[in-house]
C-alpha cells in the first residue's frame, strides 16, 4: 500500500454452487427508505408481500427522507440523493414510488438539531415524504403513483416487530 491507497485489488471466486436469481426486466418502483439494519427484513418483506413490487429499484440511505428536509443545511446529503434519483429516473419509467420511514431513526436522530429538536421528528418525517413525493413527481416521475408509509415498532407478547402504516 503507497501514501494510503490500496494499488492492486484481488478477488477470490465463491466456491459454491448455488446460483442466485436475477430477475430481468423492468423495475416496478422505485422505493427509498433507511439503511438501519433492524428493519432490512421487514422493508424487504413489505415491499415485496405486502405491495406486490417484484423488481424494486431501492435507494437505501441512512434517514430516508431526512436529506430532502435538511437540504439547504446538509446539501451534500441532498445531492446525493437527488443525484440517486435522477439516475434511476433517467433510466426507468417507474409507475410506482414508494417513500418509507421509520420510528427511532438514528438518521433522523443526527439531524434533529437541524429541524426543531427530538420532539419533532415525528412530524418532520411525515413533512418530509410528503414534500420529497411532490418534488419526485414534479421533476422526474409525473406519471407514477406515490406511496408513504411510515415503519413502526410494535410489540406484541413481549415480541417487538414492524407494523407499516399509510401516511395520508
Amino acid at each position: 500500500m503507497e501514501g494510503g491507497l490500496v494499488t492492486q485489488v484481488q478477488t477470490q471466486e465463491v466456491q459454491t454452487d448455488k446460483l442466485y436469481p436475477l430477475k430481468e426486466g423492468a423495475s416496478d418502483a422505485l422505493v427509498v427508505h433507511c439503511s438501519d439494519p433492524r428493519f432490512q427484513d421487514a422493508f424487504h418483506d413489505f415491499i415485496r408481500d405486502e405491495l406486490g413490487i417484484e423488481r424494486p429499484a431501492a435507494i437505501v440511505l441512512p434517514g430516508s427522507t431526512a436529506s430532502f428536509g435538511v437540504q439547504n443545511l446538509l446539501p451534500k446529503r441532498w445531492h446525493a440523493l437527488r443525484n440517486q434519483i435522477e439516475l434511476m429516473a433517467e433510466h426507468n419509467d417507474f409507475p410506482r414510488v414508494i417513500l418509507i420511514n421509520h420510528d427511532d431513526c438514528k438518521g433522523y436522530a443526527g439531524v434533529a438539531k437541524f429541524i426543531g429538536g427530538l420532539h419533532n421528528i415525528s412530524s418532520s418525517q411525515r413533512s418530509h415524504l410528503h414534500s420529497l413525493a411532490k418534488y419526485i413527481l414534479k421533476e422526474y416521475l409525473p406519471d407514477a403513483r406515490v406511496e408513504l408509509y411510515q415503519a413502526r415498532i410494535v410489540e406484541r407478547n413481549n415480541i417487538k416487530g414492524v407494523k407499516f402504516e399509510k401516511v395520508v
